[in-house]
């Protein structure tokens, strides 16, 4: 784990909060000059700390109207099983985040779809033929309650 200052804190949280901010306003919001606080936001991004700028798409505002959570139980627990799993659901589109998990299920996957319809067709075509899959339990949600990236640094 990298070691963050206040000043990097300071950095983090006006980069989450206004994401488009030029370096000159960052150095301003943050207190720094200019170079001392480009240089820290690079050391930021090249240990890991900082992703590439994105634009984040509302599923919604685009047709995805059915978000999904499928809980997995994997029939193998070897090391190979589990590492066929994970790379296979890396070439599903419609899954937008999957984490290992403890306790009674293996996996939980977030998955999009445009409608009901849609997600049988992406479980019929994709998620049943997802390697060394035991079951998997389907959780439609009904309202996104809470929807953050930002990081409480």
């Amino acid at each position: 784990m990298m070691e963050i200052d206040e000043a990097d804190r300071r950095i983090l949280r006006a980069i989450q909060d206004a994401p488009e901010i030029t370096m000159r306003e960052l150095a301003e919001v943050t207190g720094l000059s200019h170079s001392p606080c480009w240089r820290r936001l690079q050391r930021l991004r090249e240990e890991g700390a900082v992703s590439p700028r994105r634009f984040v798409i509302d599923p919604e505002a685009v047709g995805f109207d059915i978000l999904v959570m499928c809980f997995v139980k994997i029939s193998r627990h070897q090391r190979e099983s589990l590492r066929a799993f994970e790379e296979a659901v890396a070439t599903v589109p419609e899954i937008l985040q999957c984490y290992s998990l403890s306790g009674e299920y293996d996996y939980v996957l977030q998955v999009i779809a445009t409608s009901v319809k849609d997600y049988e067709a992406t479980v019929k075509n994709a998620l049943v033929e997802l390697p060394n899959v035991q079951s998997i339990n389907t959780s439609f949600t009904l309202k996104r309650v809470k929807n953050s990236l930002n990081i409480p640094v």
